[in-house]
């Protein structure tokens, strides 16, 4: 069975108008879900807030108490050292810290469901992929993936954390680059173009951790076909060499073509087949949501990754009592904008670069 855990509550996150993430993205997820009928099989569940013991898994104290005191509209001193300006990516707003609490509430539950025998549980709310254990970052302010690998070794010896994000997983990554029993695999626009700038091949963890970390940087412009055979090839590789037990699974559906913080070249379906990839390890899962900033296109691709862990199948063409109908008929893409041939060499050469260094040079090919 899988599970899915949400609350109107985390819609509460929100930046406000003007910044990129929406919570409307949320909504139309849920509403897509709902008009295929998905929820008759899996019922959203309510989850619980997180406890400080589990928060503090990974942050800090003195960073818990600089989010309380912002989130209620009073003053931190030098609140730019945790992460947080009224002109960056993490400005402050009234309510923060309990709508942070709710999508990490998600994640802990999911976490817990796995724990306790399930085979995935979701939490299409999280997947805040930035934060690190004292400070905000890339509109991340508590670090849910990172507590929920922290909570999976009461059960399971090894780990992996596998994202699939526009955007390189750096909370991750940092977090657990010392750690020998969690593997982190990233596939994403290297960054050489695009925040947070790190996810290069040589980042490779460090000390007892040293092989643990993957990282598969690529191109502008990589379409499905490049990025498929560069997450086969290092990102499975790598989960087949490591052998976790467990996988903390990281959705952002921002590589698509359309998504306007980006220049991955993504179709939905094409980045479907990795969440696909991923539930046919036979592993334990506990799935989250992450980036994604077009309207048209995250509703779509969340709908197919959810049903493609449940076992569901859904038509293509979305329902007819859907809102969102006339600009969201279907899940797949028809098409996506044409790449020319040159643009299409580029990707494949970069990618090849990438996949080259990582056999030659990584641990886990060495």
């Amino acid at each position: 069975m899988t599970r899915f855990f949400y609350t109107p509550e985390i819609e509460l996150y929100d930046f406000g108008p003007q910044h990129p993430l929406k919570y409307q993205r949320l909504q139309l997820t849920l509403e897509l879900l709902d008009r295929y009928g998905v929820f008759q099989t899996m019922p959203v569940e309510a989850p619980r807030m997180p406890s400080e013991e589990e928060l503090l898994l990974i942050h800090t104290s003195e960073y818990l108490d600089a989010v309380k005191t912002l989130s209620a509209g009073e003053d931190v001193p030098e609140a730019h050292n945790y992460g947080f300006w009224e002109l960056g990516d993490n400005p402050p707003f009234a309510g923060m810290w309990e709508a942070a609490l709710a999508y990490t509430g998600a994640t802990v539950c999911a976490t817990e469901a796995v724990l306790a025998g399930e085979k995935c549980a979701i939490n299409i709310g999280g997947g805040l992929h930035h934060a690190l254990p004292s400070r905000a970052s890339g509109f991340c302010v508590l670090a849910d993936p990172a507590i929920a690998l922290e909570m999976l070794k009461k059960r399971f010896k090894r780990l992996a954390y596998v994202d699939i994000d526009l955007h390189h997983g750096d909370g991750p990554q940092w977090i657990f680059y010392q750690d020998p029993d969690v593997l982190t695999v990233s596939i994403h626009e290297s960054g050489q173009w695009l925040f947070p700038g790190t996810g290069n091949v040589t980042e490779i963890g460090e000390e007892e951790g040293r092989g643990t970390c993957v990282n598969i940087p690529l191109a502008p412009l990589t379409g499905d076909e490049v990025w498929q055979h560069a997450f086969e090839t290092i990102g499975l590789g790598a989960l087949q060499r490591f052998q976790p037990e467990a996988i903390v699974l990281q959705m952002g559906s921002d590589p698509h073509a359309l998504d306007p913080l980006g220049h991955l070249h993504l179709s939905a379906q094409g980045w479907v087949w990795a969440v696909e990839q991923v539930k046919n390890l036979g592993l334990p899962i506990v799935a989250l949501g992450g980036g994604g900033y077009n309207l048209t296109t995250v509703p779509r691709m969340w709908t197919m990754a959810i049903a493609a862990l449940a076992g569901i199948p859904l038509p293509d063409e979305t329902p007819e009592t859907f809102s969102w109908k006339a600009d969201i008929p279907r899940l797949t893409d028809q098409q996506v904008p044409a790449l020319s041939k040159q643009e299409q060499q580029a990707a494949q050469q970069f990618a090849e670069q990438t996949i080259d260094w990582m056999t030659a040079n990584h641990p886990l090919w060495l």
